[in-house]
């Protein structure tokens, strides 16, 4: 657990299941590329993006101990959720979660939604590195540095593991993300006629000798 402040950085458990979904809803219900193009009808969005986020929390992230969220005076106001370097979902996890999330979603978005898993196996680098899939924060702390001390956790993780760090991200913010020495790599689409965004990459920060 890292505290900065009055925000505190720890890793979710079950426990926290309805606040990362509160938080990750509310931080991408609008203006995000990859939710409008899975969830096109906002009325759709709003009723079944929910039920996914649980899903993936709870079949996804959690099991991979990758997923952290942060609090302010109690309460959960960020969550970030990744993916660890060479992490595998079991097979009889995929089984499970599989049925859930095509229930969950509804067939076109299932399909759109594998269409960003496989932009993320296709961006991903050879070298080790952590997938940083959603970071988001609660509209109401917007601005409040939230984002910015999720950002630092993972960073600080991956530098102590020597991973490069990465992620897919609309080109709004990709000027935020140079702030933590991101670069932009190349672009990339999802799927054949979805949005086109830019991947970025921090590279792993190798030891000097003295």
């Amino acid at each position: 657990m890292v505290q900065s402040g009055a925000l505190v950085i720890r890793r979710a458990t079950e426990a926290d299941a309805d606040d990362v979904v509160r938080v990750i809803t509310l931080a991408f219900e609008s203006d995000d590329p990859i939710e409008d193009y899975v969830f096109p009808d906002p009325e759709v969005r709003r009723r079944r993006t929910p039920a996914m986020i649980r899903l993936l929390f709870k079949h996804r992230y959690l099991p991979a101990n990758a997923a952290i969220v942060a609090e302010l005076d109690g309460k959960v106001v960020g969550a970030l959720l990744w993916i660890p370097d060479r992490y595998r979902n079991p097979v009889w996890r995929e089984a499970i979660s599989g049925p859930l999330l095509l229930w969950a979603m509804g067939p076109t978005a299932t399909v759109r939604g594998i269409e960003v898993d496989s932009a993320i196996a296709r961006s991903a680098p050879a070298e080790p590195h952590n997938f940083m899939v959603y970071l988001g924060a609660d509209p109401q702390v917007q601005r409040a540095g939230v984002g910015r001390a999720l950002n630092a956790w993972l960073i600080a993780e991956s530098e102590a593991h020597g991973r490069a760090v990465c992620g897919i991200c609309k080109d709004e913010n990709v000027a935020y993300y140079a702030q933590f020495d991101f670069g932009l790599v190349h672009r990339t689409r999802i799927g054949s006629k979805g949005p086109e965004l830019n991947f970025l990459l921090r590279p792993a920060v190798r030891a000097t000798a003295d």
